[in-house]
């Protein structure tokens, strides 16, 4: 329970800068980043000859659209081609067609289901140009639909904004640079990032086993903070692979719950500026959340807890079946669980992913109460 409490304080540590830093990025606000991402963008507005003129809801939403057609197009025929391109040092074979169909649209639209095991399914080019491309532009989509739907509601602009604009300050200021850190910290825990064969090792009892390689460290890292959930390998972050320690463990649930929460930060804090005679805005100072996101994050936080709970309790009580089979359940129900996760943090990371729409795991879910 401690694990779970001090999990929980740093979260909300992590949080608020964060949905303040998003807030910086929606409204267009000077941030610390500026000198460097400036250059950046401007140059990826002139390779696109991309107008940056604010937009009605209709030109958004068919940019949007328009935008997502073509990116399905194009994934769809390397999922198609990919036993004849390059980057696929496993001689992995092209993808059925109604399975790529299914597998294109789903992460496109931040479904992320998956109905094959990427270790098999799957070659390097594919992870890379459609799955870890599909992660990335399907989390910078949700998250322009969502401020320009704010900007809508809280009337605090003439229009809706540009969805190009939003979609890529989004990509270079945060998702890009955020997943790198992660990637980073997860490939010094040990998990791979590179584009060589499956290694085939002789275990301990004399058999052969194939071990996973490939840019994992990169997908896992987006596929959380972009709350996409899937994961590189069939068994997902449950496995030594994807997930290696407790540290990374604790990334994973942070990435998957940061950018959720920093919305509603954003939330609030518009709402805010749509009032200018605010009491805070009076006496100088500006809010944490905002008089409208403070409700709209209690009742997250509550739904939370109550989940999070029940999960916790159920699962440190044990298994009754377990326990009349003669195994015992001193430690609660490890029925599923990763001995280097436990109970707490088994339940902690399922409440997370649940709670945010992820879809990853780091246990069995059949195995929960």
């Amino acid at each position: 329970m401690l694990q779970i409490m001090a999990a929980l304080v740093i979260y909300m540590v992590l949080v608020i800068p964060m949905g303040t830093y998003l807030y910086h990025i929606t409204t267009g606000r000077k941030t610390f980043a500026d000198p460097v991402f400036d250059r950046i963008d401007n140059g990826i507005y002139r390779i696109c000859k991309i107008d940056r003129q604010g937009m009605n809801w209709k030109q958004y939403a068919l940019s949007l659209l328009t935008t997502n057609a073509v990116m399905i197009f194009a994934g769809y025929l390397i999922l198609r081609l990919q036993g004849s391109l390059f980057l696929n040092p496993n001689g992995t074979g092209a993808m059925e067609p109604t399975l790529a169909f299914n597998t294109i649209i789903s992460f496109m639209t931040n479904t992320n289901l998956q109905h094959y095991a990427g270790e098999s399914g799957l070659s390097y080019l594919s992870q890379t140009l459609v799955i870890i491309f599909m992660m990335f532009t399907s989390a910078a989509t949700g998250y322009a639909a969502c401020m320009a739907f704010i900007r809508g509601i809280t009337g605090t602009g003439k229009d809706m904004g540009n969805f190009y604009e939003d979609m890529i300050r989004i990509m270079t200021r945060v998702l890009i640079p955020v997943s790198i850190v992660i990637a980073l910290i997860l490939v010094s825990q040990g998990t791979p990032e590179n584009y060589t064969a499956n290694l085939t090792v002789q275990t301990l009892e004399g058999k052969n086993q194939d071990i996973a390689m490939g840019p994992m460290a990169a997908l896992v890292a987006i596929k959380h903070l972009g709350t996409n959930g899937g994961g590189f390998l069939g068994a997902n972050s449950s496995t030594p692979l994807e997930n290696p320690t407790i540290l990374s463990n604790m990334v994973e649930m942070y990435a998957m719950a940061i950018l959720p929460g920093a919305c509603v930060i954003v939330f609030g804090r518009m709402f805010h500026d749509k009032n200018k005679k605010a009491q805070a805005e009076k006496k100088g100072t500006r809010p944490m959340f905002g008089r409208q996101a403070g409700p709209v994050f209690g009742a997250m936080a509550i739904l939370f807890l109550v989940g999070l709970m029940i999960c916790f309790f159920a699962e440190k009580a044990g298994n009754p079946v377990l326990e009349q089979a003669g195994l015992s359940q001193a430690m609660g129900n490890m029925e599923g669980k990763e001995v280097r996760f436990g109970i707490s943090q088994s339940a902690l990371f399922t409440t997370v992913t649940t709670s945010f729409t992820t879809g990853t795991v780091n246990n069995m879910h059949d195995s929960l109460t």
